[in-house]
């Protein structure tokens, strides 16, 4: 068995190595995610990147029309979704379903553990929009979406290693779940900072998958407050790798910044009550 020493020594020589292929991200995702960037997206552009992938078109489709937008329309096109929901809303919901494969492991144990991290990254990607629009900063909401939808990617890509020294007989068998949790939790900032730079993603993405668990708070970069705070709504609600119901969200920092109140917390967590439409 292994300890969480000499496991944690293990996935940084193999980092560094590079003997684990990284997950690539999908690169009509990142070209849907630069043209929604631009002051005037072209959104038939948009259009024509997604019905180029028949399978990533049907998924578009399935969540438009999910009960997590309840009250809108039927629709029965790629261009209804992006005249229905807009270009940075279907750009969201791309992102997603683009990233959701890597998630995934012929492991069971490790299968089981990318399924409750990837509820966790979709949760306070829900999260994190919400919050950014309801607290006035409409125009962070996109960015906030993608922001806590990788914050945590490096939990998957030590996932990849573990997975890939098991299969290799490296390591004969799964690291029990809080030898895992702990190296995870120890190596997840770092390894994630480094993987979003080698996808060469804008570095406000980058220095919140580095910096969401420091101590001090950095009170200017809004983007890091809002996933912070999602990060903790999800961990209250149990979605993802921990529980704690205990947390109170409206007395820390973040909240306090946004000048959010309990009131206001407990209308997001109905709000993720639906989020489970996303990860089925």
């Amino acid at each position: 068995m292994e300890t969480q020493s000499s496991l944690v020594g293990l996935i940084e020589n193999y980092a560094v190595a590079e003997n684990i292929r990284l997950p690539a991200f999908d690169a009509t995702a990142l070209r849907i995610q630069k043209e929604v960037a631009k002051e005037e997206p072209d959104s038939r552009l948009i259009e024509k990147l997604i019905v180029s992938d028949q399978s990533l078109t049907g998924e578009v489709l399935r969540v438009s029309n999910s009960s997590f937008y309840k009250g809108l329309a039927q629709v029965a096109t790629v261009r209804d979704a992006i005249i229905r929901l807009g270009t940075k809303e279907v750009s969201n919901i791309v992102t997603m379903v683009a990233l959701q494969h890597n998630f995934q492991s012929k492991n069971p144990a490790i299968n089981q553990i990318m399924n409750k991290l990837w509820r966790h990254s979709v949760g306070s990607a829900i999260s994190a929009n919400w919050l950014a629009k309801q607290t006035g900063f409409e125009a962070l909401s996109h960015e906030s979406f993608t922001a806590g939808l990788l914050h945590d990617v490096g939990k998957l890509y030590i996932l990849k290693i573990i997975d890939g020294m098991v299969a290799s007989g490296e390591i004969k068998i799964s690291p029990p779940d809080m030898v895992l949790n702990e190296v995870m939790d120890n190596l997840h900032t770092d390894q994630g900072f480094s993987l979003m730079k080698q996808w060469n993603l804008p570095e406000k993405y980058c220095l919140v998958a580095r910096d969401h668990h420091l101590l001090e708070i950095d009170s200017n970069n809004l983007l890091l407050v809002v996933v912070r705070l999602a990060n903790q709504m999800c961990h209250k609600m149990g979605i993802g790798l921990k529980n704690d119901p205990t947390i109170a969200l409206h007395t820390t920092p973040e909240a306090t910044q946004l000048q959010l109140s309990e009131v206001d917390l407990a209308r997001l967590e109905v709000r993720l009550e639906d989020s489970h439409v996303f990860v089925g």
